[in-house]
């Protein structure tokens, strides 16, 4: 049964875990909206700044039509803003233009090729996207969002030693951030080496308590090296953070029912179930665990059974 966990746990950090990391680096090179200089000469430099991506975009449009008037940071400025609401928007072709329009003005801009770099990434070309990030590191070593970014890029082209060599430096680079712990944490589970997964989800369970994701992440390394009694306590400590957290609960439900305790394990699937009706990896244990209650009841001696092959281990 150990070693069916273990190559569960392996795919599962391998199919779910990387997704929900790269969309968060992504949101963090995006490039925000920039605030223009005073002495802006159009009118428009408020809504140009404005959150709503539609807004944005017909201010900065309005700033750019008469952008020779404007300083060289606030040409700048209106490009980067209106290439941030169309990639807010998904139109990576008009978001990709305006960014290197910025960049004719500031080529060597960390933040603007970073950017650049998040909209190839979020459009699915990694090539561009990692010439961006390249260039972007190079201008600046400790651009931690940029480090962050091509780790996952290195990793969905399948260089893992890459990917985690850029961790590192993005936490070096970013020592208050548990971003490159987290995903390195998921990288190590993902090869199989649990023991430094481990070490990563302490390391940023140890510079963020509240991090439920850290808290999970390291149970489902204990799982998949069957130590149970370690992995749900990293559960239970998971859900006191969030107490609605769904992978958590079947993580730890599959933990109880690796222990035999089908009760326990019965009414965390069922908790998952109640948050998530839809979550079929939940729906099969609950009815496996009824099934199993009712036997043991009859008098029967305890119903052979195991985990199952394909637990949950979303960090999320």
């Amino acid at each position: 049964m150990h070693e069916r966990l273990t190559l569960a746990a392996r795919a599962a950090a391998r199919a779910r875990f990387p997704a929900a990391v790269i969309a968060a680096s992504l949101l963090v090179v995006s490039a925000p909206a920039m605030a223009a200089h005073k002495g802006g000469v159009s009118p428009a430099w408020g809504q140009c700044r404005a959150p709503d991506p539609d807004a944005r975009i017909a201010g900065c449009t309005q700033v750019i039509q008469e952008i020779d008037k404007e300083t060289p940071h606030n040409k700048v400025a209106a490009y980067v803003n209106r290439a941030g609401a169309y990639q807010a928007k998904g139109d990576y072709a008009h978001a990709l233009e305006d960014f290197g329009k910025a960049l004719e003005f500031e080529p060597k801009s960390s933040v603007i090729l970073a950017a650049r770099g998040a909209a190839h990434h979020a459009k699915g070309d990694l090539d561009s996207a990692l010439a961006d990030y390249n260039q972007a590191i190079a201008a600046d070593k400790k651009n931690a969002a940029a480090l962050l970014a091509r780790a996952y890029v290195w990793r969905a082209k399948g260089d893992v030693e890459k990917a985690l060599a850029d961790l590192g430096d993005a936490a070096k680079a970013d020592p208050k951030s548990t971003a490159p712990d987290v995903a390195a944490g998921a990288l190590y589970h993902g090869k199989g080496d649990h023991d430094r997964a481990i070490a990563a989800f302490s390391e940023a369970a140890k510079r963020d308590p509240k991090l439920a994701a850290a808290r999970n992440g390291r149970g489902a390394c204990h799982y998949a090296k069957g130590e149970f009694d370690k992995a749900i306590a990293d559960f239970d400590a998971a859900l006191k953070i969030d107490a609605s957290y769904v992978g958590a609960l079947v993580n730890r439900a599959n933990a109880w029912r690796a222990k035999k305790d089908f009760a326990r394990a019965k009414a965390d699937y069922d908790a998952a179930l109640a948050a998530k009706p839809d979550l079929a990896a939940a729906k099969k244990g609950s009815d496996d665990m009824a099934r199993l209650i009712a036997k043991k009841g009859s008098g029967a001696a305890t119903p052979a059974d195991s985990a199952p092959p394909e637990a949950v281990h979303d960090h999320n």
